[in-house]
């Protein structure tokens, strides 16, 4: 019988934050009279207390709500620097036409702050008026807590060497702080490695809030899970409907998915969760729409009309493959459309 995963189940930690710019130029600037944070945090030494790749990490994790004209990160050997525009400030709280005049006299066309390694902590800088500024603890913890909800609840780990400057890198830092993914080392992810179907498998499972321990009752109908690791969750996946498009006698954990595959799959995780796919359009207007397999037709339609997939040219290369970086920014914004509607 098919079962429905809870609606909550999930919980994926989407940072937001507003800014407010209040100031008045002057010699020194007081960068705690224009941040206005979001959370009140005790203990201003919070952030100055945070490794480097912690801030860096932070900032990932911030970028998810920006697109890439509202918030650039630059992540070298030497240092982070982080610029984000007025319009991605506007994004989350009101500015008037008088801020946004004092905004441009302070800061040009982006905020900008730079990181640098300082033996074991850093030195934090905001460009105002024409020139870098050194930041004092208050001012650095009252700067990161303004957009991120909670920052000390980062997971150890997620430092991918791999991924810096990746397109993906914030999806994939998401991810990892939810516990849905994890590298193929300490310190790699392969964002370019294609998906199998059992890390499919494993992704979705993790996503969906659920448990060996709790949710598993019997094999999988597939025969040739009997010494594959994941075996339980493949069965506890069957159990809720979600990878009825795996309709073969073997499962064949190890070979690539597809993307209609993919999408299949995630489409069902979204129904599992409750989420009222009744309301939202599966319209499926790629062009090689005649190349799906017809139980993934709406499927993809679905994922389309909610912004989580796109195609190339107009199609959608159903029987095609896709990468971990790929599959890392389809599920979060699956999961965030899934916590919209929440």
């Amino acid at each position: 019988m098919k079962k429905t995963i809870i609606a909550g189940a999930l919980s994926i930690a989407c940072l937001t934050g507003g800014f407010s710019i209040q100031a008045n130029a002057q010699e020194n600037v007081d960068v705690s009279s224009f941040i206005q944070p979001k959370n009140v945090v005790a203990a201003t030494n919070q952030v100055q207390s945070m490794s480097y790749q912690d801030i860096y990490k932070t900032f990932l994790l911030s970028k998810v709500q920006y697109d890439d004209k509202e918030m650039i990160l630059v992540c070298t050997k030497d240092s982070i620097t982080v610029k984000i525009s007025l319009q991605g400030l506007m994004k989350f709280s009101e500015v008037s036409a008088e801020e946004q005049k004092e905004f441009k006299e302070l800061f040009g066309d982006f905020m900008q702050m730079k990181f640098t390694p300082s033996g074991k902590t850093f030195k934090a800088e905001m460009f105002a008026e024409g020139r870098w500024q050194t930041l004092t603890d208050k001012e650095l913890n009252d700067f990161v807590t303004s957009i991120s909800e909670d920052i000390s609840d980062l997971k150890p780990g997620g430092y991918f060497t791999d991924t810096i400057g990746h397109w993906a890198e914030s999806y994939i830092q998401l991810l990892y702080q939810a516990d849905i993914i994890n590298g193929t080392t300490a310190t790699t992810f392969n964002p370019n490695g294609q998906v199998t179907r059992g890390q499919l498998a494993s992704m979705i499972f993790r996503a969906g809030g659920l448990d060996v321990k709790e949710d598993y009752e019997s094999p999988a109908s597939y025969k040739d899970l009997g010494k594959y690791p994941g075996a339980k969750e493949v069965a506890i996946l069957e159990d809720y409907g979600l990878i009825d498009i795996f309709d073969g006698a073997n499962f064949e954990p190890y070979k690539p998915v597809t993307r209609e595959e993919m999408a299949y799959v995630t489409a069902s995780l979204l129904e599992a969760m409750e989420f009222d796919v009744a309301k939202a359009s599966k319209n499926n207007t790629f062009t090689d729409k005649n190349q799906m397999r017809k139980e993934t037709v709406e499927s993809i339609g679905l994922l389309q009309q909610l912004g989580v997939i796109d195609g190339s040219s107009g199609k959608f290369n159903p029987k095609g493959n896709l990468t971990r970086a790929q599959f890392s920014k389809i599920l979060s914004l699956t999961l965030l459309a899934a916590g919209e509607e929440e």
